[in-house]
């Protein structure tokens, strides 16, 4: 377009006799042009397009890697493994919980530009864990609750799984994430609402006036076990209360009276940092607040929830404090593999003193510098491992206790905070990425049993 004004110009130009009078105006008016031009070719759905910050190579490709791990856990029918080996035949089977995540990964590649289908593979899984697959049945109970575990290829229970609240929590808000984020895809609606109400969420809650929710449920819908407020039930609390649809009821009872702010939540005290907890005296794994940053916007948008989740992150530094000769970027304290098989390490329990550096970038949003953690851990070669069959490299578990321990696999569900800090990053996804997609667009919701196989 500019060089066919450019050509029109200088014809004009020369074949004009009054070519001294005019060239003033012919000037001005071409720099208009090739101004307009210039601001046309910037500009996207009406609005200018803004840089974004150039980043790191080394956390560009961490980050890129990190999407990577997913896209190995997951197989043709959509459905995620729960770890990936470094070495040797996968076995696990598939979490439900990962699923979720998995979903969330999805809208990321699409955001990134990694993948030109996000969209349709989360379809695929959608419509498979919904028993529109005919290969495949995923074993939930009367009210719609599925296994922990479940068989990559079949979906039949895994492991001598239990039926569980918050790994269903974390893959209906994964599904509700991808229907949030992929707005214009009435495919992904139907099959997220579908979703939602396939499950009984009232039958999570234990007690409203204790804010007790059930771990896990039997085949009928009855509760086994049950947790205390704060941790990660939130989710399952949240979820359970936008099912009353403002109605009021058991759930609407429970997250008023604990949820809805911080002032009813215990807390600890950890050197002047107070932090929310189950127990007042003892501490939880940080991806507890981080899990509920990501996907529960109340917690997201409350500056309380915020300050505490600051909190934790300044809690675990001051704990990693007290461990001699290692390096001020080597902290986090999270969930994964350990020297004693697996464990969730917090405050005054990580004997191996295993650094999570997953937990490191989960903090991004609230302080972006956990970013130059991250570098100077790859830097000095702590904690990297490859990706099999590839040069891909990652940040995961090592222990500073067994110098020599490596992990056997990474599990998908605990290493999410990797991928979702890296992609708050402004020159990633950005800083209110999280915060937009997961709040939700939540159907009027009925609880509407879909034909799944019980087992």
């Amino acid at each position: 377009m500019l060089n066919m004004i450019l050509n029109k110009t200088i014809d004009f130009m020369k074949s004009n006799l009054l070519i001294s009078l005019k060239l003033p105006l012919i000037l001005t008016l071409f720099c208009s042009v090739l101004t307009s031009c210039s601001k046309e070719q910037q500009a996207t759905s009406g609005e200018e397009v803004k840089a974004k910050p150039s980043g790191s190579p080394i956390l560009t490709d961490l980050f890129r890697n990190s999407y990577r791990v997913y896209e190995m856990q997951r197989n043709a029918k959509g459905i995620y493994r729960d770890s990936k080996l470094f070495n040797g035949t996968d076995y696990h089977p598939a979490s439900v919980a990962n699923i979720g995540t998995g979903l969330i990964s999805l809208c990321i590649a699409d955001k990134m530009g990694w993948t030109s289908n996000g969209s349709q593979q989360a379809i695929t899984t959608l419509q498979t864990i919904l028993g529109q697959n005919p290969a495949f049945h995923l074993d939930v109970n009367t009210a719609g609750f599925p296994r922990h575990f479940v068989d990559m290829e079949t979906g039949a229970r895994a492991w001598n799984s239990e039926y569980s609240t918050i790994d269903a929590a974390i893959m209906v808000s994964g599904a509700l994430f991808c229907k949030k984020y992929f707005s214009a895809n009435t495919t992904i609606a139907s099959l997220v609402d579908a979703l939602y109400q396939s499950i009984n969420w009232s039958k999570a809650i234990a007690n409203p006036s204790t804010g007790a929710i059930y771990l896990s449920l039997d085949a009928n819908g009855n509760g086994i076990g049950h947790t205390a407020v704060y941790n990660e039930y939130m989710i399952v609390a949240h979820l359970a209360y936008k099912a009353e649809n403002g109605a009021g009821g058991p759930a609407t009872t429970l997250w008023n009276n604990f949820y809805a702010n911080t002032s009813n939540l215990p807390k600890s005290n950890y050197w002047g940092y107070q932090v929310l907890t189950d127990a007042p005296g003892s501490f939880l794994s940080d991806f507890i607040p981080q899990f509920c940053y990501y996907l529960c916007h109340p917690y997201a948008a409350n500056t309380a929830y915020i300050q505490y989740m600051n909190n934790a992150m300044q809690a675990d530094k001051k704990w990693w404090t007290f461990t001699s000769g290692i390096s001020p970027y080597e902290w986090g304290l999270g969930a994964g593999s350990d020297p004693s098989g697996y464990h969730a390490n917090r405050i005054n329990d990580n004997s191996g003193k295993v650094v999570s550096p997953h937990i490191i970038s989960g903090f991004i949003p609230i302080n972006s510098s956990a970013k130059d953690d991250l570098l100077s851990l790859y830097n000095a070669n702590k904690g990297v491992y490859t990706l099999p069959g590839t040069s891909h490299k990652i940040l995961w578990r090592y222990s500073i206790s067994n110098p020599s321990w490596r992990a056997n696999e990474v599990q998908g569900i605990d290493f999410s905070s990797m991928l979702f800090g890296l992609a708050s990053l402004p020159e990633n996804c950005g800083t209110t990425f999280f915060s937009t997609y997961n709040d939700y667009n939540f159907p009027v919701y009925s609880f509407l049993p879909i034909n799944l196989t019980i087992r």
